[in-house]
């Protein structure tokens, strides 16, 4: 079979598996697609020990990462590192409720809320009562808040180039198309099911086909 026909059925195939039809993604799904197959496919738990080591090589990467950054914090001398988090995930979001910043986060409400209002007290964010429901504050980031930012961008920057440091630029954009749709499905998830039993989560997600999640929200 001729190079440029093989390409042609590749490319077919690519077309009926993936909403991303860009060259790009198509080389990404050819790649993977050359890589030796596992040896027992059909084993669960194999299946499961394989999503346990990348869990845990990530998992060990972030670790370092914060290790990195709460050092980089503490020797510029500004707040700790979940301020960062909680200034980075507003900006993202825009005005919302505490609530809504909370989840974003994955925090717990006592915990969140504790940061959020020593933000607030630093005037880093502010709050307004809601015009659609006077029980409910909304908050914002304010001009001492992107400014904040800005400090912790800078020194972010040298932790993730720490990081990633002898890492070819093609593999971190590999991992993070490929990994891409499993943290929007579980960021969906964690958020709708955080207060819910084990049980009724893990039934809800195995029960659902890909992207049924996404298309709930």
């Amino acid at each position: 079979m001729k190079p440029v026909v093989q390409l042609v059925e590749e490319w077919s195939g690519f077309e009926e598996v993936s909403d991303d039809h860009s060259v790009e993604a198509f080389c990404r799904y050819y790649l993977q697609k050359q890589r030796p197959k596992p040896k027992n496919p059909g084993k669960a738990g194999e299946r499961i020990m394989n999503g346990a080591h990348l869990l845990k090589t990530m998992g060990r990467i972030l670790s370092a990462y914060s290790l990195y950054f709460r050092s980089a914090v503490n020797h510029i001398g500004a707040p700790p590192a979940e301020c960062f988090y909680y200034l980075n995930g507003l900006l993202h979001l825009g005005e919302v409720r505490k609530s809504d910043l909370i989840n974003h986060m994955f925090a717990e409400t006592t915990t969140g809320m504790e940061v959020i209002n020593r933000l607030i007290r630093e005037e880093k964010v502010s709050e307004r009562t809601s015009p659609d429901d006077k029980r409910a504050k909304l908050i914002t980031i304010t001009e001492q808040g992107l400014q904040a930012l800005d400090e912790y961008y800078k020194i972010s920057g040298k932790v993730v180039e720490m990081t990633f440091k002898d890492i070819n630029d093609d593999v971190i954009v590999d991992c993070y198309e490929m990994l891409k749709y499993c943290e929007q499905r579980n960021s969906v998830t964690a958020i709708e099911f955080k207060n819910k039993p084990f049980d009724k989560m893990y039934q809800h997600i195995m029960d659902n086909k890909p992207g049924d999640i996404l298309n709930e929200e």
